[in-house]
């Protein structure tokens, strides 16, 4: 991978590097799960434990980024993917903090930061995690916001568990399969408050990617009147906290998304009975490609 210098801070350094600037000591990239403990089919109480301990993951990661979001960007080393995106040392301790409290559930995890299976051993997976433990990692780089941790528990059919924690304003949104979507506190997991969405006003609020490229004339999917929508962008996955609470209506992006970026969201809007579709086909989307992307989606609440 190439390294970047540049007025903004990103520093040329190794994986262990990483780790060193932070005066840490560099963990193991990842602990290959060995594991044949899966869940199939997977019930009501034992999601609800799982349920348990993705919000607990969510809270580790959470407190790895707002302990770093106060430091210059040149302690976080940070260096370009072959992609082009950020990564940093905080994306890296955070996949390592939740990796440490999801490792205990015995179900093997897909993280961005992490080290990726072959598509030949995870695709007879039948359930998984799959987490970004910086989602944002630009908004968090360059403004220290519009960032969030994301966390999805999947089986064959998609999300069937979805946890999106906004540091910045101690909020985890979080629901499962038959459990009713709430928000609860980082520091008081035990205080959780029903989502209630706002009931539907025209105009509709649609949220976009700030780097879409589409007009909502060429967005929106042909059962939508353009007429009766406004837009504005907004970071991340917290678009989709947006559906759910109804302070958005639909989201629509059509460029791709890696899988981690949206399966949370999918399953937190899967728990209210919203979840992404495909634009063009409505079909649902599928999880665990073998490219591990997503794109061409959207989100509605009618």
């Amino acid at each position: 991978m190439a390294w970047l210098g540049s007025p903004t801070g990103i520093i040329r350094s190794g994986y262990e590097g990483m780790f060193s600037a932070l005066e840490i000591e560099a963990p193991l990239r990842q602990h290959k799960c060995t594991s044949n403990l899966y869940l199939a089919p997977m019930d009501l109480h034992q999601l609800e434990h799982h349920l348990e301990t993705g919000l607990k993951a969510a809270v580790a990661g959470s407190h790895v980024l707002l302990k770093h979001v106060g430091e210059q960007n040149e302690s976080l080393v940070i260096r370009a993917k072959r992609d082009g995106s950020l990564v940093s040392a905080v994306d890296i301790e955070s996949h390592h903090a939740i990796a440490q409290v999801l490792r205990d559930s015995r179900i093997p995890i897909i993280s961005e930061e992490g080290e990726l299976p072959t598509y030949a051993e995870r695709s007879t997976w039948p359930i998984y995690w799959l987490v970004d433990p910086l989602d944002g990692t630009e908004a968090y780089l360059k403004r220290r916001e519009g960032f969030a941790v994301n966390i999805a528990l999947c089986d064959g059919s998609g999300p069937v568990l979805g946890i999106i924690s906004d540091p910045l304003t101690e909020r985890i949104f979080a629901g499962s399969t038959g459990n009713a979507p709430f928000i609860t506190q980082l520091n008081d997991l035990a205080t959780r408050n029903s989502i209630e969405q706002r009931p539907l006003r025209s105009p509709y609020q649609l949220v976009t990617s700030w780097n879409e490229s589409l007009s909502s004339e060429e967005l929106l999917p042909k059962r939508f009147n353009p007429a009766e929508f406004q837009s504005k962008p907004v970071n991340g996955a917290l678009k989709f906290c947006h559906i759910a609470t109804g302070e958005a209506d639909v989201h629509v992006r059509s460029a791709s998304y890696m899988e981690w970026d949206c399966a949370a969201g999918d399953g937190l809007l899967r728990s209210m009975g919203l979840p992404l579709r495909d634009r063009i086909t409505d079909e649902l989307l599928p999880y665990n490609t073998m490219a591990l992307r997503a794109g061409n989606l959207y989100a509605a609440r009618f």
